[in-house]
Formats: C-alpha cells, structure tokens, sequence
C-alpha cells in the first residue's frame, strides 16, 4: 500500500466525502486529515503529536482555510529540501485565474477544481488516483525533517 495521502482540509463536508470516496477506489489509499495549515506544517516536520507520522506519498491541500492558507503552506513545504519532493495536488473550489497562476508559482504540482460533493468530486477523485496513484511515479524519499 501507498503511503498516506495528506488531506489539509477545513471543510468537515468535503473532507468527509473525499476520504468514503477514498475507501472505494481501486488503489486503497488511506488518508490521513488535518484541518488547518499549521497542523499541516506539524504533520510534515513530525512535531507534538505527529512525531510518528508516515511522510506522505503527496499532499492534497485546500487554499482558503483560516489561519495559514494553502499558498502559505505549499510555499513553506517547497521551500524545504526535506519537503519538497512531495507532490502537493491544490483541490480548491476556487477557479479565479490568480488563485491558479499564484498556486503554480509557489510550487504546486497540479492544480483540482474541487466540486461539490457528490457524483463531480468522485470523478474528480477518480482522475486524481488514475494519475497521481497509478500512473505517475512518486518520490520514494521519505526524508527526516525534524
């Protein structure tokens, strides 16, 4: 099995869906959530309660969250050499040109229009996993940021 995939995802609704969608795509993926982006960054570097964690095969993250938002996020993960092989896939419902452009300029490897939940966001699950899961090869670096 793959490592985890890391849902940074403040919507309970939409993190919820992602992950019973998750559940059922051919390649079992399993996900581990967090909420906000400093738990995000804490998860990555292996602080407090995440010092166990599995380094994650990529990075799903959301980019309006309170707090540090997603572009804050990825610029900080990109920006670390331990860090910055992973995939970081922007799911956002946002569709605003700037959002786009601001996102692939700080780094990200591919940007998702996140639909509502429902019969959208599982087809958009599906090509993520049909891409990133199965036909693309993942960095197996596993790296011991602290």
């Amino acid at each position: 099995m793959l490592r985890p995939l890391l849902l940074v995802e403040d919507s309970d609704a939409d993190a919820v869906a992602l992950e019973r969608i998750a559940r059922r795509l051919a390649v079992p993926v399993s996900v581990v959530r967090v909420r906000d982006g400093e738990s995000a960054l804490d998860y990555l570097h292996r602080r407090g309660t995440f010092a166990g964690a599995a380094r994650p095969a990529l990075v799903l993250l959301d980019l309006h969250m309170p707090g540090m938002n997603g572009r804050e996020v990825l610029s900080q993960l990109k920006a670390d050499p331990e860090l910055r092989c992973i995939p970081v896939i922007i799911f956002s419902s946002s569709e605003n040109p700037l959002d786009v452009e601001g996102a692939y300029e700080d780094g990200a490897n591919s940007y998702l229009f996140k639909p509502e939940p429902g019969e959208a966001l599982e087809a958009a699950a599906r090509a993520l996993q049909a891409f990133w899961l199965s036909a693309a090869r993942l960095p197996e670096k596993t790296g011991t940021a602290t």
